[in-house]
């Protein structure tokens, strides 16, 4: 199953420093820009973030406001991005997860395709399979077969309803057989810190925001849920290859803006996060955190988002997740 909100570390943010700004003078922004992240600090949402904003506001020459807005699994931040000016001034991130909420919630306070101006994707990135070392477990088979043993009894932690950690579980689930039960987070951030202290054993994060706790031990990396194996833990097999055949799952990141913001705005921002995301020290950190840099034109996000609304619609009630919030 293909590609579902994910954290970068301390020492990627930190080796960014001693790389060369993107300079540029730009007739806009007019003002400091406001970057709205609907997911608490800490978690990949912000991360990636806080990486696009500083190279941005040295490109710009105007700051770039990073404004963690959770809750709603994503869905409150992106409603008060929904009713800003459309200037292009405030920035919204959004994940796999805005695709897929609405096929899982009644109501939202927005409409993806309606009330935003898509801009381009960023990144997308696998997950891993990681557990907290107490839990007995060296391998996916072992992790299959004490949840069939146990059902509903091992339980995972997820970053939000309808996020990549969810999904990534519940496809998991459809798959392997098991019953697992997820516990629901306000982002990832929270999640991981319950999952480093043993509070909950197994996790499906984002490779950014688990390769960090994998390398220093305090989480064990069962498998990887691409398609193949990723370059930078070559040893850790596929979820497919260890066991669950026909597995596949990653998760991609993008920016919009309010919709009735005027196209020429639309298309400088296309071009300067582009430009961000393709020069050589973002690319660096963000392959080495195991994610893929993406770029799009407007038109081609546009037309993404509108396949991903309809594919996640489909795959949402063929698993039968509506309703299980």
């Amino acid at each position: 199953m293909s590609r579902p909100s994910c954290c970068f570390s301390a020492a990627a943010l930190v080796a960014l420093a001693g790389w060369p700004s993107i300079a540029g003078s730009q007739q806009f922004p007019e003002r400091p820009v406001r970057m709205i992240v609907p997911y608490p600090p800490g978690g990949g949402s912000d991360l990636v973030a806080r990486l696009i904003g500083k190279e941005l506001a040295e490109k710009w020459g105007k700051s770039v406001i990073i404004d963690n807005r959770p809750g709603g699994d994503g869905a409150i931040g992106a409603g008060i991005a929904s009713t800003t000016p459309a200037d292009g001034h405030t920035l919204l991130q959004i994940i796999l997860t805005h695709a897929v909420l609405p096929s899982m919630k009644d109501s939202l306070p927005y409409d993806l395709l309606r009330d935003f101006a898509p801009i381009t994707r960023t990144m997308d990135t696998p997950n891993l399979v990681v557990v907290h070392p107490s839990l007995p477990v060296n391998s996916i088979k072992e992790l299959v077969a004490l949840a069939k043993q146990q059902p509903g009894k091992v339980n995972y932690a997820i970053s939000g309803i309808g996020g990549p950690s969810h999904l990534s579980g519940e496809f998991f689930n459809q798959l392997a057989g098991t019953k697992m039960t997820y516990i629901p987070y306000k982002g990832a951030g929270p999640a991981m810190i319950d999952l480093l202290g043993g509070h909950v054993k197994l996790a499906f994060p984002t490779v950014p925001s688990g390769i960090p706790h994998v390398r220093s031990g305090k989480l064990r990396a069962l498998a990887i849920t691409s398609a193949t194996r990723l370059p930078l833990l070559p040893a850790l097999p596929t979820v497919a290859e260890a066991g669950v055949k026909g597995y596949e799952f990653s998760a991609w990141f993008g920016l919009v803006t309010r919709a009735g913001t005027p196209r020429r705005v639309v298309e400088q921002l296309n071009a300067d996060i582009t430009s961000v995301l393709h020069a050589e020290n973002i690319r660096t950190v963000l392959i080495n955190e195991g994610a893929q840099v993406l770029s799009d034109t407007p038109r081609e996000f546009t037309a993404f988002l509108d396949a991903e609304l309809k594919r996640w619609g489909r795959l949402v009630k063929e698993a039968g997740l509506k309703g299980k919030e």
